[in-house]
């Protein structure tokens, strides 16, 4: 039993371990713009700006478009320019930007709000499965994997939604997503997947170790541990 108990032990540390690295690299996929990235190797002329455009990379809150106008000699001059979504636009500047309408708007906004509320969660998750390392009862095991389903649950809705947005500009906006274009998911989206997966796991993990034990059964180097054993309480 003490066998048992002690590999648990390291279990669910090893498990912590790995969700504060999925913590951690959400954070990464959250911050950087390599979510989505597209490039027209022959550049499209847009009329509005007078430039071609050749490639773009994307996150959930910026992107960075690089165009690229001819000289005398039919050179390329490249030039980046790099600016947050605007999630909140007026009616004039929707009316006026052809790359938005209501509907990515709805895609942006809840892809954003749902990375916002996955890493509150894995953080209020982290206190119950530190909890749980230090007083191992089952019904706080419990509660840490309902906390880690929940985060992969913000997870896999937040990339979902980004797979839904891509297809949408795909389709309805070719100024904000050509169809000449190459585009491909990048390594914060895939940062994100991984995140997923491994708080998925976690759960798995917590949820089964989470079984009562008997006071009798535990074995003396243990007894500081709290026995899942219910107290009754008399007058």
């Amino acid at each position: 039993m003490a066998v048992q108990l002690e590999w648990e032990k390291k279990l669910l540390l090893g498990t912590t371990a790995g969700t504060v690295f999925a913590f951690l690299i959400q954070v990464v996929a959250l911050g950087t713009n390599h979510w989505l990235t597209f490039e027209i190797p022959n550049g499209l002329y847009v009329n509005k700006t007078g430039k071609y455009l050749y490639e773009s990379y994307s996150g959930l809150w910026r992107i960075c478009i690089t165009e690229f106008t001819k000289n005398n000699k039919g050179e390329r001059i490249y030039q980046e320019t790099c600016r947050d979504h605007n999630l909140f636009p007026t009616e004039m500047e929707l009316y006026h930007d052809h790359t938005l309408d209501m509907k990515i708007l709805d895609y942006m906004r809840t892809g954003t709000a749902f990375g916002i509320i996955a890493v509150t969660v894995m953080v209020i998750g982290h206190m119950f499965a530190f909890y749980a390392l230090r007083r191992p009862r089952y019904i706080v095991k419990r509660l840490t994997a309902l906390i880690h389903f929940m985060t992969a649950a913000c997870v896999l809705v937040e990339n979902e939604v980004f797979i839904r947005r891509t297809e949408y500009a795909k389709t309805k906006l070719p100024l904000r997503l050509p169809k000449e274009a190459d585009h491909s998911y990048g390594y914060s989206f895939v940062l994100s997947w991984i995140c997923f997966v491994i708080f998925l796991g976690a759960g798995c993990v917590f949820l089964f170790s989470s079984h009562k034990r008997k006071a009798d059964n535990l074995n003396d180097e243990f007894d500081d541990l709290e026995i899942d054993e219910p107290v009754a309480i008399r007058r």
